[in-house]
């Protein structure tokens, strides 16, 4: 079976009569930019977390380090600003009759940065040593657990075989960890690396990283700056401030800041793109700390949380309240919509049919960002029903591994938007995401939904099947829907095509040019 595509979870959610595509909506004052971008220029991004380090497969939170990754590395795959997978450094794969082999055909003419070739002997390399990393890798294990082995079979063909069917496979591989690195440098890839992508390496500094155009890039079209300096601001307010400063070019903002994103919709000297996705803002819990391992005291929390007071009162109305983990797409189940209105008294009864009292649950949040604001106010809610949540702040590259690590009972962080589907219930209820491990119901729809072919009914109906089991017995508590908002001066260019854009909230920068 030849394959060219897949549509990623992304695609259909746009969600507001006011957004014209699911690319994402252009708000501003004037008109976008035009005209050719200049060659010579120099595009310079924010992003919410410092560089921590280079190689792909060492990579503790991809989703941070996915701009750092995408302008230097590509991977076979890829996935565009409207979440559709594209062919990347593979020109085409199919999947084997039996469904245990896939065999991926590069395209020819790709490099390395030091000029050597790609070929399948350097991507079986590359592939072989994220095999070997998987097992102490939280990212890389969910992603290359149905991986048995990979063969270069011809100079330009490679093929992958399987313990079982996978069909999301080629999404996997478009993860930002599994991008190309050049053999010869796999022991500097974090310090110094030699990548795959249109910019290679050329400097670090402790917040930023400079990337200059590589011109033998196999797509001369990609790269359209001569370089790019990614820099990492965790503070959303001093990042919109360096942009009406002029310190950066463009950059993310999130939903903590809706005035400051109103403010620079009507101004026309910037732009504001909105991508809807399919991240869900969520309490993450650890089902295996008593009580939370009691789907009673799970059910009480969720109706502890006002979801709408969140949205209109936090968030300018801009998050979509859900209790579900799809909020719209494939997995999406309407009727099950406000199923944990805000219920106070509903919790407390809850709580009191489980045997508990005085409820006291140890969170954790990130000291930035959506994460920060929703904390006190999750607090608060909680308190209202009679919980104490503690709560202590860590930095975004620290929290998702400390309570990976089973150490708090409860995380406020979010869903992020997976190129496949079902990738989402691999990492965030059957997989590092649920510490507490996943019942066998849970674990036995889930497994059902990774095996069936992507795109289709049954994959559909069986993220549905899913859907219903973890709001009847929910294993966290989902509170909002998650647009992605970028802001930039009116002369940057391509803001509306950065892959990755309505998947993550940290986008892949490669689009993006400057006018003169």
């Amino acid at each position: 079976m030849r394959h060219k595509a897949f549509r990623a979870s992304a695609l259909g959610v746009c969600v507001a009569a006011a957004i014209t595509s699911c690319a994402g909506t252009t708000g501003q004052g004037g008109s976008g930019p035009t005209g050719t971008p200049d060659a010579s220029a120099t595009i310079r991004f924010a992003v919410t977390s410092p560089p921590t380090q280079l190689d792909p497969i060492a990579t503790t939170n991809e989703v941070n380090d996915l701009p750092y990754f995408t302008a230097l590395y590509d991977g076979l795959t890829g996935v565009d600003s409207e979440g559709v997978l594209v062919n990347l450094l593979a020109e085409s794969y199919d999947e084997s009759d039996d469904r245990l082999t896939w065999t991926f055909t590069l395209r020819d003419g790709a490099s390395f940065h030091d000029s050597s070739p790609i070929d399948s002997e350097a991507v079986v390399a590359n592939l072989e040593r994220a095999l070997a990393a998987a097992p102490q890798s939280g990212v890389l294990r969910p992603k290359l657990a149905s991986v048995e082995s990979v063969t270069s079979t011809s100079p330009n063909e490679l093929s992958i075989k399987l313990k079982q069917p996978d069909p999301g496979l080629p999404v996997a591989l478009a993860s930002p960890a599994l991008g190309m690195v050049s053999p010869a440098s796999f022991g500097a890839a974090a310090t110094t690396p030699v990548g795959s992508g249109p910019y290679k390496f050329e400097s670090r500094a402790a917040d930023k990283v400079v990337y200059a155009r590589y011109d033998n890039y196999w797509d001369p079209d990609t790269a359209k700056a001569a370089k790019v300096e990614i820099s990492g601001i965790p503070d959303g307010t001093a990042r919109i401030n360096g942009l009406r400063s002029g310190q950066i070019d463009a950059t993310i903002a999130q939903l903590n800041l809706s005035a400051e994103i109103d403010a620079l919709q009507s101004d026309p000297s910037f732009q504001v793109i909105e991508n809807p996705t399919t991240s869900v803002a969520t309490l993450y819990l650890n089902t295996s700390h008593a009580p939370l391992d009691n789907p009673l005291v799970r059910q009480a929390l969720n109706y502890a949380v006002d979801r709408e007071a969140i949205s209109d009162s936090l968030l300018g109305g801009k998050c979509t309240p859900t209790d579900q983990p799809f909020p719209k797409g494939p997995g999406y189940v309407e009727e099950l919509d406000d199923r944990y209105n805000h219920d106070p008294a509903k919790a407390r009864e809850l709580l009191a049919a489980a045997g508990v009292q005085n409820l006291e649950v140890d969170g954790i949040f990130l000291a930035a960002g959506l994460s920060q604001t929703l904390a006190p106010a999750i607090q608060a809610q909680f308190a209202d029903a009679g919980i104490d949540l503690k709560l202590t702040s860590t930095t975004p590259a620290e929290v998702r591994p400390a309570f990976r690590a089973g150490g708090p009972d409860l995380m406020v962080h979010q869903i992020n938007a997976e190129a496949d589907p079902a990738s989402t219930l691999a990492n965030n209820f059957v997989g590092p995401d649920n510490p507490g491990g996943a019942s066998q119901q849970i674990q036995d729809l889930a497994d059902a939904a990774i095996q069936t072919p992507v795109d289709s009914s049954e994959r559909e109906d069986a993220l549905e099947a899913f859907t219903r089991a973890v709001v009847a017995e929910p294993i966290h508590v989902h509170i909002c829907a998650i647009p992605n908002f970028y802001v930039g001066t009116s002369t940057v260019t391509g803001m509306d095509k950065m892959p990755w854009s309505s998947t993550t909230l940290t986008p892949d920068v490669r689009s993006l040019g400057k006018s003169s």
